[in-house]
């Protein structure tokens, strides 16, 4: 038998070794930790498309140091029509490369890329256990592209929390806090209440707007970018950036412009209905909220463009350096943030084209597109998508009349004043 000393001395070394090895393994899982963290922040799209060609946007950034910015240090940098530009109240920018001092919160979901190709090999090998009896003309690749675009309406829509999502009662409250209610599903499909853990306020009928006019216009070959007017905390816009990466069209620009600060005071009075908007805390979004957003579902690239400022300040000059839209989605309410963007960037939707019209019945912004019809003699076909927004699609090209912008004359029998 061992004397009590000697047994000491073993079990003291004993246990000094076993300190050792935890050490040593948990400093080795903290390094690994470390790296996973640094791949999840950082990870970037890969620059294959759908049908496994390059897209014209690939290229190779370097990362600058994990948890300092969302900046990318690439020396050959995808720059659009010599960005950022600055004026004295407003900001025309890529995030991606352009706001240093924003840190990037955690991934939420994985690139599209990846994402869809993991589906596809679930569903074929889903279908050599059961019987495609959905629509069998679909390939696998097809119907991935489907479930993650019906994956990112969930998320953006608060909808994937399920109970732990509550409905938001909207109202214009005089910077008050707003009250919340159980979730409501069909108030959230039907676009009536407003998200809380979710990012956009659309409902799910506005969504599916969104999906089938930017899938349309993918299949027709209708030239142009995306743009929003109004972008709350961005969820609309990253929805639609979903669907041009699931259909391989990320090369397409998606313009996110607002305020992200609430909507201005109406101070212009081009319509009665335009005081009060400014009241809404809720509304309320700074930029780095949205690029964080952008971030977090890993949908922030060299083609997402900012234009920070009110309409009267950002239309202009965005007017100068795009060249086409496809679709237009305008969330701004008022009559005066909706001729801001009609007069400024219609001649730049194409032919085939869509505008958006998040609020139209009872809204100020629809007395803004029946008098811009008005003025300019054209009447397009206005088609419902739920109790509160509509859209159209542009079949023919019309002469604005920018001097009523100018003079803000927008209603027919008033004169240009310059004449």
């Amino acid at each position: 038998m061992l004397n009590t000393e000697r047994r000491e001395r073993i079990v003291h070394c004993i246990t000094m070794k076993n300190r050792a090895i935890l050490g040593a393994s948990i400093a080795l899982n903290i390094c690994l930790l470390n790296l996973l963290n640094l791949n999840m922040v950082w990870f970037k799209q890969p620059t294959l498309n759908m049908v496994g060609f390059e897209h014209p946007t690939a290229h190779k950034p370097s990362c600058a140091k994990q948890g300092t910015s969302l900046l990318l240090e690439d020396q050959n940098p995808i720059r659009h029509f010599d960005l950022p530009v600055r004026g004295e109240r407003y900001e025309l920018f890529q995030p991606l490369y352009d706001w240093r001092h924003v840190t990037p919160g955690a991934v939420q979901v994985g690139p599209a890329d990846g994402m869809i190709t993991d589906l596809s090999k679930r569903y074929e090998w889903l279908d050599t256990l059961t019987v495609n009896s959905d629509d069998p003309k679909l390939s696998a690749m097809d119907r991935a592209r489907v479930a993650y675009v019906a994956l990112m309406k969930e998320f953006v829509s608060g909808a994937v929390f399920n109970e732990a999502e509550r409905s938001v009662n909207a109202r214009l409250a005089h910077k008050q806090k707003l009250t919340f209610r159980s979730f409501n599903i069909e108030a959230r499909k039907n676009g009536n209440d407003w998200a809380y853990l979710g990012d956009t306020m659309t409902g799910w009928a506005r969504l599916d707007n969104v999906r089938d006019l930017v899938i349309d216009v993918i299949k027709n070959g209708i030239e142009g970018d995306y743009i929003e007017a109004g972008v709350w905390r961005g969820g609309s816009s990253m929805f639609a950036r979903a669907v041009l990466y699931a259909y391989g069209e990320s090369n397409r620009k998606s313009f996110v412009c607002d305020s992200f600060q609430g909507l201005p005071a109406g101070d212009r009075m081009l319509d009665k209905k335009d005081k009060g908007w400014d009241q809404v805390a809720y509304l309320e979004v700074a930029a780095e909220t949205v690029l964080q957003n952008f971030q977090k579902y890993n949908l922030l690239d060299p083609n997402v463009i900012f234009a920070k400022g009110f309409f009267n300040e950002t239309m202009p000059p965005l007017s100068k350096i795009i060249d086409k839209l496809s679709v237009m989605r305008l969330d701004g309410d008022m009559y005066e943030s909706t001729v801001d963007v009609l007069y400024n960037l219609y001649d730049k939707l194409s032919i085939g084209g869509y505008v958006i019209m998040d609020d139209w019945d009872t809204y100020p912004s629809k007395t803004a597109c029946e008098d811009f019809f008005s003025v300019h003699a054209f009447q397009p076909e206005i088609i419902a998508i739920d109790s509160m927004s509509a859209y159209w699609k542009k079949t023919e090209q019309i002469d604005i009349q920018y001097w009523r912008y100018e003079q803000n004359k927008f209603k027919n029998g008033e004169s240009n004043a310059r004449t």
